[in-house]
């Protein structure tokens, strides 16, 4: 496969990150027990996934005692039946649990990005991520891997070069992370994901991925659906919309991904409202495309939004209790803004569905 990138000056192989991973465990042991496993906000697979494969490598190697904690809810239903069917050993954080825990690794997160529990000022001992390292992350032990496709990815890596006995249920917990990250493979994988995909694909089960993917679904869902359609506005090879209030912010990237399949669209923009902060999403069909550093900027940068080239999410503050002239505001901000960098006007918006 080759060289993927440069490490201090030096270069980076496949693999990297999981020997890293494998020697710390190994040789800190019991020395990081017990040890906080905290993914982002409304953990979706990739999450779940890489912090389950931790806790099972971490007990492999170093019997060290592991509890895997998120904020917010799983709101997703494929996320909701993954964490349910297949028993992932995660739960909601509870308050002030965070507070003087004497490990901490994050995954799938980093502390500056305004999508985790991370106390202030805390230094993790340990971090897992595959989106761009942000400038004031800090850690003991930063495992960031830019060019694979799924931060599962990394910790399948480490797994297998530990010969670790995985069991079917991690193994289609992977499986599953990974294919859900890259839409099955096929947006923005490379090969590594790929290999990892494949190792474990034999050991997963065939009819447990079929349920998590195709789960029962809520009323809401299908109104938020509907909304979505019959509010779309399309301008150029742009579609997207303004959602309005949803019950999960998870909404807002499904809605994305799924408002891209329209035919003849190259950029999908989604924004909703929940808990006071206007959720966004952006997707693209071009992997040079710069999702999230065009999103970081229509932001405002700093920590609101990032991603990779194809995808992009992010959220900024506008309160609890403002009026809905100051919500239109923060909303239209966002898609002129981004219309803007297309070459577009609002002017040119149009709403095919809504009479559909």
């Amino acid at each position: 496969m080759g060289v993927l990138r440069r490490h201090r000056g030096r270069a980076l192989k496949p693999g990297f990150h999981a020997r890293r991973l494998v020697k710390l465990l190994r040789e800190k042991g019991r020395s990081l027990s017990p040890l906080t496993i905290l993914t982002h906000d409304h953990p979706d697979p990739d999450a779940l996934a890489s912090a389950w494969a931790l806790a099972h490598l971490a007990q492999a190697l170093g019997n060290i005692r592991t509890r895997i904690v998120y904020g917010g809810v799983i709101g997703r239903a494929e996320n909701r039946m993954m964490a349910e069917r297949l028993l992932v050993p995660a739960r909601p954080l509870r308050k002030g649990e965070l507070a003087g825990v004497p490990h901490l690794a994050l995954l799938d997160t980093q502390p500056p990005f305004k999508n985790n529990r991370c106390p202030p000022r805390r230094i993790p001992d340990l971090i897992l991520d595959h989106h761009p390292r942000h400038a004031d992350t800090h850690c003991d032990l930063a495992l960031i891997d830019e060019s694979v496709g799924a931060t599962t990815t990394i910790l399948a890596e480490a797994l297998l070069a530990a010969d670790v006995r995985v069991p079917q249920r991690l193994a289609t917990a992977i499986v599953y992370g990974i294919g859900s990250e890259t839409q099955n493979l096929g947006r923005e994988a490379t090969q590594r994901d790929m290999a990892a995909y494949q190792a474990f694909w034999p050991r997963a089960n065939m009819k447990m991925l079929w349920r998590i993917s195709y789960p029962q679904r809520s009323e809401q869902f299908f109104m938020t659906l509907a909304r979505a359609v019959r509010e779309a506005f399309i301008a150029g090879r742009v579609i997207g919309v303004n959602l309005g209030a949803v019950n999960t912010p998870d909404s807002v990237a499904q809605m994305a991904d799924f408002l891209l399949t329209l035919e003849k669209i190259s950029w999908s923009v989604v924004t909703a409202r929940y808990l006071g902060r206007l959720h966004v999403s952006l997707r693209a069909n071009d992997p040079g495309a710069g999702a999230g550093r065009l999103l970081k900027r229509l932001l405002g940068g700093g920590n609101r939004g990032g991603g990779h080239g194809m995808i992009a999410g992010g959220s900024i503050e506008v309160g609890g209790e403002v009026s809905e002239a100051v919500w239109r505001e923060a909303e239209d901000k966002v898609i002129n803004d981004f219309l803007a960098s297309q070459e577009l006007e609002s002017a040119a918006l149009h709403h095919p569905f809504r009479n559909a």
